[in-house]
């Protein structure tokens, strides 16, 4: 029987004390399911050391990196980020979120409560509260698009054929997870990680809930 692929991560953080707190959360897991490759500190060339790593998911200490940071890792790595913060108010997770952010975890979260945040963020997931989400969605249905922003029918038409496709049925079951979703499409759950980073940048959406939203909005489940 196969033994399950070591998830890689790569912490971004310019505190060494954070790197030593997350090798003893990852300690504390199962043995051989997760490993710290590396640890950088946010700038210079950050990006190029993440992308170069090829990790499966990158943890960014906030106090550390900020927005900016989210934003410049996002263009760079196709790696989920998952957020490490000390403090993080809704408000806080709303603009990590909308920065391309995939979930928000708390330092004094339980040590197995990261982990799960780690394989789900892995999986393609998001990991959030439910106020958060739902904050989320309020602000993309209500349509604020910004200045400036193509009609959505000019960034509908950049996707291809398999992206419309995906995008539908990421609508007809949105409940579902990345390996669900990759099976009915009958597709590798890299191949289809790899499609929503096209889309996303396509449309300029920063995740999934964004996706989600924003399809709804334009009906891109009622064309093509």
């Amino acid at each position: 029987m196969e033994l399950p692929r070591l998830i890689r991560l790569l912490l971004v953080s310019g505190d060494r004390d954070v790197a030593v707190w997350l090798l003893r959360v990852l300690e504390e897991g199962e043995p051989g399911s997760m490993e710290l490759v590396r640890a950088i500190a946010p700038g210079g060339d950050a990006c190029t050391l993440a992308a170069g790593n090829h990790p499966d998911v990158i943890l960014l200490d906030i106090e550390a990196g900020g927005v900016t940071t989210i934003v410049q890792l996002g263009a760079e790595c196709p790696a989920p980020i998952l957020v490490l913060a000390g403090e993080c108010d809704g408000a806080a997770r709303v603009r990590v979120m909308r920065s391309g952010a995939r979930g928000v975890v708390l330092k004094r979260d339980a040590p197995g409560t990261i982990r799960k945040a780690v394989r789900k963020v892995k999986e393609g997931e998001l990991w959030l509260d439910r106020v958060t989400t739902g904050q989320l969605l309020k602000e993309l249905l209500a349509g604020a698009a910004h200045p400036g922003e193509l009609p959505a029918s000019g960034r509908f038409a950049n996707l291809t054929e398999r992206e419309s496709d995906i995008v539908r049925a990421l609508l007809g079951e949105q409940g579902a997870s990345s390996r669900e979703l990759a099976a009915r499409l009958r597709i590798g759950e890299q191949t289809l990680r790899n499609h929503f980073c096209s889309i996303y940048r396509k449309l300029g959406i920063p995740n999934r809930v964004g996706l989600v939203a924003y399809a709804t909005r334009h009906r891109l489940d009622s064309t093509g």
